[in-house]
Parts: structure tokens; sequence; C-alpha cells
């Protein structure tokens, strides 16, 4: 296991560089000249120059490549101009916002859509199955941040059940009832588009299992059905359902940039979004490699929960 677990830590190099080239490709082909939107109505010719002389902005693209990635590799991901402090700072405590959200809605979608998928396999063409598909098609045909903007409507202007933005009120005791209250509507919109996902592709993995000789033998060792549902055929589905999880993941994970300004939660999409705005480079290339090794690193684990499963899948 830990050849296999080194072997992918490996291969997930190429990957990471990959998307710092991306990044900064990207960052660099945005028009306009960033330190004239950096220094606003104090972009004097003098000063545009000696903030490009500060940022490395008057150097080759392929040298400022370089020198971000080999500060990026000791650590240091550059000052955020707008904000006047370190990426590395910035990024990680608005990540932790962004992983409260997104952890939150991926447990929410992981559980609902496999237990959909399971309930939707046992009883296949029955009414169970039939309204577990109609409302699974109805979740995935609606966009996340329409949603939310539906929910905020119904929920916290009209029944005001819940508070319509933020994460925390802004008067009052910041306890786990009030992050609750804020989190219920964000982790929901967010939530809801995965869970339809997951519950097909469990449904799907369910019934193939459901089909095969050892579940027959089960059933006709006298097995009750519960438990031949829950524990066998569940168990060897998990092979198939872990890698659609991952997938769903990382869909949360981006998806979350939309609820976040949907819902003002003040995560690391808020932040990226902002940071564009205002030109702010070393933000959001530091803001969306961090979030990308992120994801990257979620994947491998996931790769090695799924040969935990099955062994056959290291070789």
């Amino acid at each position: 296991m830990a050849g296999y677990i080194l072997k992918r830590l490996v291969s997930a190099i190429p990957v990471l560089l990959g998307i710092t080239v991306i990044v900064f490709a990207i960052m660099a082909l945005i028009p306009g000249d960033p330190a004239t939107a950096i220094l606003g109505s104090f972009a004097t010719p003098e000063n545009v120059e000696k903030l490009n002389r500060d940022l490395g902005l008057d150097k080759p693209l392929v040298a400022q490549y370089f020198i971000w990635l080999g500060n990026m590799l000791q650590g240091d991901f550059g000052q955020s101009f707008a904000l006047n402090r370190p990426v590395i700072d910035e990024v990680l405590e608005r990540f932790g916002a962004t992983l409260i959200l997104a952890g939150t809605a991926f447990l929410l979608c992981s559980l609902f859509g496999v237990m959909a998928g399971v309930v939707s396999a046992a009883r296949q063409y029955g009414f169970a199955d039939k309204a577990i598909t109609f409302v699974v098609l109805l979740g995935i045909s609606i966009p996340s941040f329409f949603l939310g903007m539906m929910m905020i409507l119904t929920f916290a202007v009209s029944l005001r059940w819940f508070p319509v933005s933020g994460m925390w009120p802004i008067y009052g005791a910041r306890d786990l009832g009030a992050l609750i209250s804020h989190l219920t509507m964000p982790a929901l919109a967010l939530a809801v588009v995965a869970t339809g996902v997951i519950a097909r592709l469990s449904r799907s993995a369910m019934l193939e299992v459901l089909r095969q000789d050892f579940i027959r033998t089960a059933r006709a060792k006298g097995v009750p059905e519960r438990r031949v549902i829950w524990r066998h055929a569940l168990r060897a589905a998990m092979v198939s359902i872990i890698p659609v999880l991952g997938i769903q993941a990382g869909f949360v994970l981006s998806g979350a940039v939309y609820v976040e300004i949907v819902f003002q939660w003040p995560g690391v999409g808020r932040m990226l979004v902002d940071a564009i705005l205002k030109r702010d480079i070393l933000l959001v290339q530091g803001g969306v490699v961090f979030v990308a090794a992120c994801y990257v690193m979620f994947n491998i684990a996931v790769d090695v929960a799924q040969s935990l499963l099955d062994p056959r899948i290291k070789t």
C-alpha cells in the first residue's frame, strides 16, 4: 500500500505543474495592465513602472513563471497587494470557511445520494424508484446559484427561518447554533445537484451488483433482504461508487464559488472573484493552485480508499 500511495503522489506532480502553467498563462492573457488596475487613481507612469519592477512584471513571461514557481516551492506564495498581507495567510483563512461549506455539502450529497440510489435499486420500477428518479432529475436540472436565490426568497425573506447571508451574525454569539443556521441553506443548495448525480450512478452500480451470483446465493441461503442489500450488495457496489464521490467532491468544491457569491459566504470562491476584479494576480494564482492541490490530494485519498476495497486496483 505504501508503494501504491507513493506512486500516486509522484504521478500528481506533473498534474500540479500543469495546473501552475495553465493558471499563470490565463492570468498573463487577461487584457490590461495589472499595475494600472492595482494603483487605480495613483497610476502615474512612474508609479506603474515602479510597481511593475516590484511585481517582476518587467521580466519575460518565462522568467516570471519560474520565479513564481520557485517561490511557491519554498512556501512563499507572494504578497497580496490589494489586501497587503501574505497570500498564503489569506488563502488558509478563507479555505477554512470553504471547507466547512463544501465539506458539509459533500457529506449531505454522499449520504442522501447513496441512500437514494440503494433504495431506488432495491425497489426497481416501484413507486419509490419512480419518486426518487423524479426528484433526482429535478434536482440535477436546477443550477445551484438559482436554487440558492429561490431558497433566500422563500426561507429567509418570506418565512424568515434562516439568515439571508454570511457565515456569522453581525451581532450576537458566534456559536455552533449560529453557524448551523447560516450554513443550512448554502450547504443544501450546493449539495442538490451532486446528490442527484450520486443517486443515479449509485442506482446503476447497485443494479449491476444485485444481478450477480453471490447475491442470488445469499438470498437462496435465507439471508434477510435488508442484510443482502445494505451489507453485501452495497459493499460490493462501493468500489464503483467511491470514484463518483471523488468526482463530485471536485464539483462541490468548484460549485462553492457560485454559492459563496449568492450567500456572501467568506470563502475562497468569493475571495478569488474579488481578487480577479482587482487584478490581484498573486492572490488569484495562489488561491487556484492551493485549491487544485487539495483536490488532487483528495483524489489520491479516494483512490487509496478504493484500492482498500478492491486490491486488484493496485495492480
